[in-house]
């Protein structure tokens, strides 16, 4: 093998681990993204934590985009994420953003489908919905602790404002003493109840807070939530377009109804008439009913008596019977006109005294066409 042949492979084998390096990073990179149409939209959240640029956007557990930039919103408080979405997916007006976490911490934004007939354009803003985290529930209930905690500090004081005022009061006035001091002591009688709510109240709560089945139920419910506030979603918008179908019903209907209403006095002048016309026809059919039943009737002697039944059979049977003999003398006659439509002639008096053999024979030759005959033209003229 010679250099240059080698210096060709190693270039043709250059060439083509470049050609796949650039197949494999537009096929599994980010190249083949960029080169798809997008449209971009800003999402408004309260707070976005574990948001951050490449944040895949999904609606319907599909991937239809990622997060291009999150920035702070200096106007309404709050984060902005910019998103680019694939142009072939269009969202509704009231599909709304949910962020979600995960249990390990992985946000996405997940849309509700909505059902709104208008989409959302290029360039709009909408707002989305924050979660909840188990964290921050924990610090909501801190805080409300330290708050109880600092009540219970400010009621110390209270009660040593009161114990000095006592001491002052024991000094300037001795006969009331045993007065004074029952009273302290139902007073501290009731804070030491109060005390130990408190206590146990706060052990209740880290009771709560510390189990891990409480936690991992809190959890589960957390993570329950985005789905059942989207599924609460569809409902109102499922009864909304429940509602503007009735309304649609309705305004039909009223098209309906409506010319009913105008025409409302022909119709009943037509099923007055309608109705005189069934109360004769009524009448006529009740005396029809009439006539069938009289005894004197004919079609009541008809249907009862059997002996005009049996003439009528009597009578069909003879007019059968009549319309059998008939048929030769029909024959006869159909016979006789035909031979009269031959032979006309038989009508006159040559056909009196001149017998037929009653078939059909050509008409007789003329002088003209015997001569013909015997001149041997045969072109039909003389020659």
């Amino acid at each position: 093998m010679t250099e240059r042949q080698l210096q060709f492979r190693v270039g043709m084998f250059s060439i083509v681990a470049v050609a796949l390096t650039g197949v494999m990073v537009f096929k599994f990179g980010a190249l083949k993204s960029l080169l798809e149409p997008q449209y971009t939209i800003a999402i408004h959240f309260e707070s976005a934590p574990g948001l951050y640029p490449s944040t895949p956007v999904r609606k319907s557990g599909v991937a239809i985009g990622s997060v291009q930039k999150v920035t702070f919103d200096d106007k309404r408080g709050g984060v902005t994420a910019i998103v680019q979405i694939k142009e072939h997916y269009r969202l509704r007006a009231d599909a709304q953003p949910l962020l979600t976490r995960s249990l390990l911490g992985d946000a996405a934004i997940e849309f509700t489908p909505g059902r709104s007939r208008r989409v959302i354009q290029p360039g709009e803003t909408i707002d989305g919905v924050s979660p909840d985290g188990p964290m921050e529930i924990v610090r909501r209930l801190e805080d409300k602790l330290n708050g109880t905690l600092d009540s219970f500090d400010s009621t110390s004081r209270e009660w040593e404002r009161v114990g000095k005022n006592i001491n002052n009061l024991v000094e300037t006035n001795r006969g009331n003493l045993d007065e004074v001091v029952e009273r302290a002591a139902e007073s501290l009688e009731q804070f030491t109840l109060t005390m130990k709510t408190a206590n146990q109240t706060l052990a209740n709560a880290n009771n709560i807070i510390g189990d891990p089945q409480n936690q991992e139920n809190l959890r589960k419910t957390l993570a329950a939530m985005p789905k059942m506030i989207a599924e609460t979603h569809q409902t109102i918008s499922a009864v909304k377009s429940a509602v503007e179908t009735a309304d649609e019903n309705l305004e039909n209907l009223k098209d309906v109804t409506g010319p009913l209403a105008q025409r409302s006095a022909s119709i009943v002048t037509k099923l007055d008439g309608t109705m005189s016309n069934l109360e004769s026809l009524s009448g006529e059919l009740n005396q029809f009913a009439h006539l069938v039943n009289d005894g004197d009737g004919t079609i009541k002697k008809l249907a009862a008596d059997p002996e005009l039944y049996e003439n009528m059979n009597r009578s069909a049977a003879s007019l059968a019977i009549l319309l059998k003999n008939l048929q030769p003398v029909v024959k006869d006659l159909r016979i006789f006109s035909d031979k009269v439509a031959r032979h006309p002639e038989l009508i006159g008096v040559s056909g009196a005294i001149k017998g037929s053999s009653g078939i059909k024979e050509p008409p007789p030759e003329t002088p003209l066409r015997q001569s013909r005959g015997r001149g041997g033209s045969t072109s039909g003229f003389p020659r």
